[in-house]
């Protein structure tokens, strides 16, 4: 079964290719005729034909007339694309001209997708119609000319009887047909739509309450024909009425059960895809393979409950994600906080006991000189006697201003060490460089006059120098020893008289 529908999907492609698309669903739905043949055994077997001859005349008709109506039916659904015309209806244009390879094209425009969508969806009944206009005339002309040869009404009803069974089993078949052959091209225009958030549902897909009338009627021509059969003069036994009435019942009756479980297969399997993709996918991707109306309807649902269900989660995830970068910048601003000192802005001692130790690290590994520098206030304390300590705070915030205007702001770096002592680190700076910045902070700052409610403030510093050239050893290398030592010159300058650099190295 699965080698024989390759090589109808195969032959389809072919026909699509050599003459069009509606071209080639019109070709395997007019085969549907041949699900008309128990109905002409019927007749067959009931109508009492007086000769051989009327019979095979009643045949001849008939092959004539249906071989008219399938060549009618190819000449509008695009005969005319073999020998390069366009003369199909203008509805199936836009099919033939698209789908050149059994295939929509992936750069189609969304407008003209949803015209190919739509008259995909409403294909099958459109193909109906037409093999209904085409093959009615076969029913009529068949009946009448009973009238005019053997003129019998009796043998005009039962023509009727046998044809009309025979119509209405081919329209039957010809829908299920143009639905089968279709239902890959639906599927995959309603997904190319989906993904562009075009899909608006197919409310023109046959129901399920249509597909099991098509059961109901079906049976009931089975159940004619084979009493029609069993009661005639061809069927000599009740066992082999059971064996034909059984035969068209388990045909019928399979076909159409397995369309449907097919169609409920199809979308409970898209389903599961569907719930076991939606925590990775971005965009839903859920659409129904089904040829019923309620399951297309069932994917609509899904397939919006997927979309909001993305949402959220996309909603969700953006809300963590602001949320996490609002603790970061909250850590990041609290952490800033811990470091620095809120008076001055300059980094406080916390911060100087975790990051010189790294400086001294990378100067070492490096091969690159490093120096310090302490200052302290001279005289602090009297002009805070004097003045207040709103007058020491601004001393204290105009000293960190003035250590910003000259030291190397994206090297270096100076922190509070307490009180109205600061510490300035200077790495790949030796001590000649740093004692002549801690003369320029020394002059300039004994140069300034610190204004505050009106009375002017002269303050000046001591500063001590520390720090390793290159050629130091390792072992004697460390923050606490460059510390005490700067420490013991800025005690060194302060017992010489103040306002004065002392240097020294580790």
């Amino acid at each position: 079964m699965q080698k024989s529908s390759l090589l109808m999907q195969q032959l389809f492609e072919f026909l699509t290719r050599r003459v069009c698309f509606s071209f080639a669903v019109c070709f395997f739905s007019v085969l549907g005729a041949l699900s008309a043949i128990p109905a002409m055994i019927f007749m067959w077997a009931t109508i009492p034909y007086q000769t051989e001859a009327v019979l095979i005349k009643d045949i001849v008709l008939c092959l004539i007339l249906v071989g008219a109506a399938a060549l009618m039916h190819y000449f509008f659904y695009g005969l005319g694309r073999l020998w390069g015309r366009r003369w199909e209806l203008a509805s199936l244009r836009v099919l033939n001209d698209t789908l050149t390879d059994a295939n929509i094209p992936s750069d189609i425009p969304t407008p003209t997708l949803k015209d190919i969508s739509y008259q995909l969806e409403r294909l099958p009944i459109a193909n109906v119609k037409m093999a209904g206009m085409l093959s009615s005339p076969v029913v009529i002309i068949g009946a009448l000319q009973e009238l005019i040869y053997p003129g019998d009404w009796l043998t005009v009803m039962y023509v009727f009887r046998g044809a009309a069974i025979a119509w209405i089993t081919y329209l039957l078949f010809t829908f299920l047909i143009t639905e089968f052959v279709t239902v890959d091209m639906r599927r995959q225009a309603r997904k190319m739509l989906a993904d562009r958030n075009a899909w608006e549902g197919s409310r023109i897909a046959a129901s399920l309450k249509f597909k099991f009338g098509f059961i109901i009627i079906l049976m009931f021509n089975s159940i004619l024909i084979t009493y029609g059969i069993a009661t005639s003069q061809v069927i000599k036994s009740t066992t082999e009425a059971i064996i034909i009435f059984s035969a068209l019942n388990l045909v019928i009756g399979g076909s159409m059960c397995t369309l449907v479980f097919i169609s409920m297969l199809n979308t409970l399997r898209e389903i599961q895809m569907t719930a076991t993709s939606l925590s990775d996918e971005q965009q839903a991707h859920f659409i129904s393979g089904s040829i019923d109306r309620e399951f297309i309807n069932m994917a609509m649902g899904l397939y919006h409950a997927a979309l909001k269900i993305i949402g959220y989660r996309d909603d969700l995830v953006a809300l963590n994600l602001s949320l996490e970068k609002k603790v970061e910048e909250r850590t990041e601003e609290i952490r800033h906080l811990s470091l620095t000192d809120p008076l001055t802005g300059c980094f406080n001692r916390r911060y100087l006991a975790e990051r010189l130790p790294q400086e001294i690290k990378k100067a070492v590994r490096y091969k690159k000189p490093l120096s310090l520098i302490i200052s302290d206030l001279d005289h602090f304390k009297m002009v805070n006697d004097a003045y207040g300590h709103q007058a020491g705070d601004l001393v204290l915030k105009e000293f960190a201003r003035l250590i910003s205007e000259l030291y190397r702001s994206n090297i270096d770096w100076v922190s509070r060490y307490g009180g109205e002592e600061f510490v300035i680190v200077l790495p790949e700076t030796g001590a000649e460089g740093a004692s002549v910045l801690a003369e320029r902070l020394r002059l300039t700052l004994s140069e300034r006059t610190i204004t505050h409610d009106g009375r002017q403030i002269h303050i000046t510093s001591s500063f001590g120098i520390s720090g390793f050239d290159p050629d130091t050893p390792e072992d004697r290398i460390s923050a606490d020893a460059i510390i005490r030592a700067a420490d013991r010159c800025l005690y060194q300058a302060k017992e010489e008289g103040r306002n004065r650099v002392v240097v020294s190295r580790v």
